[in-house]
């Protein structure tokens, strides 16, 4: 430890920067992790949405209508029936007819006033349907919307539906992504349009929600499908793990930092010129070396010595003690940047750009690029 003399002649000890320096750091990543985590629940609270709407049973403020629907025919089309039992369900009894190849029926929620029949759901992400079911497995569920500028009273089929299809396995609630409903292809033929036709569905103007006949049904076998709630609501499912990865991603950010922080930090009493000028030249001119010869798979320390003129040892040595690394880890470090650089920036084959950072055997090359960032190369540059 150094002293220095002052002016009151007395002995005293110079200031530990190297502590304050410390002390500072610990401020500041306590106060990053506060900042962080305020952040991080703040904006998972507000991304966070619990709203449902209830389609039935129908709210009291609300006035809709359950009807049936069938096939057009001059007669003997396909019958069935939908009313609200005693439990409370809206009880679909139904019987394919036979004289069509494909038969359908079904029953439909909408609203009564036909001046007034749209409602949104825009802002929910998926619906829950409790279904009780006789013989039905396959049950179409459809949601129409409003085209606004095509959808028209004067034009057959024009609302433009979003279908899916339940797999029924058991009287209970099943819980469907809006976004697992999609418009099927026939509408698009029917109409001689295409998906690019219809870019933006507003789903503020959904006019009807449909329950069909089972799919796997065959043509005159009588069936009874009872549905005893519909809900719009939505799924936090999504939000949940995308702030649950930011989290674990973000503290094992920081406990990393700490942790690489405190193995490299060695705190001893000031010295000046730790490092001297001739070793500080010779360790530039090992990294210089390196990275203008990485490419050569077979580059060894021996060939550093032989052209640097520096001994193996000693460069061994100096990169340890500057770069924490070992020879062999090093010039590994300086490839596999060449490699992420190229799997980013060019479209270059993976084995070509294997070779070009000096790996000259290509399983050899993928098990160290996966052991050191995490993924295979391919996956890297999906990601």
């Amino acid at each position: 430890m150094k002293y220095i003399k002052c002016k009151v002649d007395v002995i005293c000890k110079p200031i530990d920067f190297l502590y304050l320096a410390e002390s500072m750091t610990k401020k500041v990543r306590y106060a990053i992790l506060i900042i962080f985590t305020v952040t991080l629940l703040t904006a998972f609270y507000l991304s966070l949405n619990f709203g449902s709407k209830n389609l039935f049973p129908f709210d009291k403020n609300e006035d809709f209508i359950v009807k049936t629907y069938h096939e057009q025919l001059p007669k003997d089309w396909s019958t069935s029936t939908a009313s609200i039992d005693s439990g409370g369900g809206i009880k679909f009894t139904y019987q394919l007819t036979s004289v069509k190849d494909e038969p359908f029926t079904g029953f439909y929620i909408t609203k009564k006033d036909s001046l007034h029949d749209l409602f949104s759901v825009d802002e929910y992400n998926s619906v829950k349907i409790h279904i009780k079911a006789k013989k039905a497995k396959r049950i179409p569920l459809t949601i129409t919307v409003d085209y606004k500028g095509f959808t028209s009273r004067k034009k057959e089929l024009s609302s433009m539906p979003f279908t899916t299809t339940v797999d029924y396995d058991g009287d209970r609630v099943y819980e469907i992504k809006l976004s697992q409903f999609t418009t099927p292809s026939w509408w698009y033929r029917y109409h001689q349009l295409s998906e690019k036709d219809f870019m933006h569905p507003d789903f503020t103007r959904a006019n009807y929600f449909i329950v069909g006949n089972c799919e796997l049904l065959a043509k005159g076998v009588e069936d009874e499908i009872i549905v005893k709630s519909v809900q719009f609501t939505n799924d936090n499912t999504t939000v949940y793990f995308v702030f649950g990865l930011i989290a674990i991603a973000g503290y094992s950010a920081m406990g990393i930092y700490v942790l690489f922080a405190r193995k490299k930090k060695v705190l001893v009493p000031f010295v000046a010129n730790e490092i001297s000028d001739e070793a500080r030249d010779k360790t530039g001119l090992i990294v210089q070396y390196l990275s203008k010869n990485y490419i050569n798979a077979e580059l060894t320390q021996i060939d550093v010595q032989r052209d640097l003129g520096i001994s193996a040892r000693e460069i061994g040595q100096l990169l340890k003690d500057n770069h924490h690394s070992s020879f062999k880890n090093y010039l590994n470090q300086i490839r596999l940047a060449e490699v992420k650089r190229l799997l980013k920036d060019s479209n270059l084959p993976i084995s070509d750009i294997a070779y070009k950072a000096g790996y000259n055997n290509i399983s050899h090359f993928n098990r160290v690029f996966k052991s050191e960032v995490g993924v295979s190369p391919k996956q890297f540059r999906e990601q």
